[in-house]
């Protein structure tokens, strides 16, 4: 009876939270803009980016990055990060992190961002 009760709480509480959308490398001209997505199915912790291992925060306005914003639909699991006039300190490592919760493990998916900078060069 106890492994009926186990199995019946596992099974109504769904799948584990996953990337329906990893953040893919991406490249983007400097002064361009640039979107890297991450879409959660069965979401059930909090969402956030990091960039070069610095927690950028649970808000969609990101304190101290004017040029960055979470822009998507939390209720289907949309966090995608916008980032306007690219410039060269955007080249980083970027990554979706999913927090733990209930019966949910943590989930974490990584991209790079490579800003192409050219110069036009006057002879």
């Amino acid at each position: 009876m106890n492994v009926f009760l186990l199995w019946f709480i596992s099974s109504s509480h769904g799948q584990q939270q996953y990337f329906r959308v990893q953040p893919r490398n991406v490249k983007v001209q400097e002064g361009g803009e640039v979107m890297l997505e991450c879409e959660v199915a069965n979401l059930a912790g909090q969402v956030q980016w990091t960039k070069d291992g610095f927690a950028l925060g649970f808000s969609s306005v990101i304190p101290g990055f004017p040029r960055y914003s979470v822009i998507g639909d939390r209720r289907h699991g949309v966090y995608n990060l916008r980032v306007s006039n690219a410039s060269l300190e955007d080249d980083a490592e970027y990554q979706c992190q999913v927090g733990p919760a209930r019966m949910h493990k943590a989930i974490r998916a990584n991209a790079h961002l490579n800003v192409i900078c050219e110069y036009i060069l006057d002879f």
